[in-house]
């Protein structure tokens, strides 16, 4: 079959210890109904039998094309891959996930017009979570074009796997992902999201997207990654940064501050370290008065929430019985439908032995 010269899209797979699922994400690539896509594949120095099944691949498809590199992080590989794009259209998929033979066909049709962005439903996949069922994630805020409003981002998952960008936009704003950081595509959805006027949902789920233990996010959900809190308030701070050094704080005040006060607050909520917590809180409330706090009347309700916890350092109280042998840790969590929880958790010798929640309004 022959294919055109320059491709309609460029899809950027990093590939790092993938071996038992990338020959489907692989496969969905070649069932895609349209034919003029390249897949650039960066193997992030995988020691399995990765390189392996991405040169066969390769041999048998010229639209899919290799690149090795030194393990650098899954920021470095997709960086990587942008710099090697040719299409005008840039999709993202990671090397254990896939597509539906339909989601290049769709995303394509739907940047046809003024849109920077289109957006499609995801089908989560869970797999060694507690044998969970295969469920529906990532609501979508809308359905057809939509212009762009605080109230819209915030309702939109930052996830870059079920979306398509303007290649222009990105190579104009010279945008990255944040090597050597984790939450990366809370930044790169953030940055992005600053030129964009127009987005497109398209409500079919075309992206599956499989969630193991092993995944960061199961990681998270299980308690491994604790240590990520620093990381979280990092990306916040980060973005932040981006739009001041361009002057566009201004222009997306509430979005940024809905967005800065939600990653904070995680971090917060994950921070183990007393110590560290006490410096966390500290910073976050100089920022809070010299950034936010003016704007309380324009955030979402559960930002609201968030400011107001934080001027009450409510966000999480210690205590300790039995000579220290037992501690208590209270911690103030958000949830937009359900207002505020109070989770208390209580370690006996450091171990999780049992926990309690408390919902209650502020």
């Amino acid at each position: 079959m022959r294919y055109n010269v320059m491709p309609e899209i460029s899809i950027i797979v990093p590939v790092y210890n993938c071996a038992s699922y990338l020959p489907r994400c692989l496969d969905s690539l070649l069932e895609q109904t349209l034919c003029d896509w390249e897949a650039i594949c960066i193997d992030d120095g995988s020691t399995d039998d990765s390189a392996m099944i991405l040169k066969t691949y390769a041999g048998r498809d010229a639209r899919i094309r290799v690149i090795c590199q030194v393990n650098a992080g899954l920021s470095a590989a997709r960086n990587a891959g942008l710099l090697q794009a040719q299409a005008n259209l840039i999709m993202f998929c990671d090397s254990d996930d896939w597509y539906a033979p339909t989601m290049c066909e769709k995303m394509y049709s739907a940047m046809q017009g003024d849109a920077e962005l289109a957006v499609c439903g995801v089908q989560e996949k869970f797999e060694g979570l507690r044998n969970r069922k295969t469920v529906s994630h990532f609501e979508l805020p809308g359905t057809g074009k939509m212009s762009v409003t605080d109230k819209l981002l915030w309702r939109c998952n930052v996830c870059v796997w079920n979306k398509i960008f303007r290649k222009e936009i990105i190579e104009r704003e010279q945008l990255k992902f944040p090597e050597g950081l984790l939450f990366e595509d809370e930044y790169f959805f953030a940055v992005y999201s600053a030129y964009v006027n127009q987005v497109v949902f398209l409500p079919e789920r075309l992206y599956f997207y499989r969630r193991s233990a092993s995944s960061i996010t199961g990681r998270l959900a299980s308690g491994e990654l604790r240590q990520c809190a620093e990381q979280r308030a990092r990306i916040a701070n980060l973005i932040w940064l981006y739009h001041e050094q361009r002057d566009l704080t201004k222009k997306r005040l509430p979005y940024l501050a809905h967005v800065w006060l939600r990653l904070y607050a995680s971090a917060l909520c994950l921070t183990e370290n007393e110590e560290e917590l006490v410096g966390m809180e500290e910073n976050a409330l100089n920022f809070v008065r010299s950034h936010i706090e003016t704007l309380s009347r324009d955030l979402p309700p559960v930002s609201k929430q968030r400011l107001a916890l934080l001027s009450e350092h409510r966000w999480v109280g210690t205590q300790f019985k039995w000579g220290g042998l037992l501690r208590c840790r209270s911690t103030d969590r958000m949830r937009p439908d359900e207002g505020a929880m109070m989770t208390r958790k209580y370690y006996l010798l450091g171990i999780l032995c049992w926990k309690c929640w408390k919902k209650y309004t502020s």
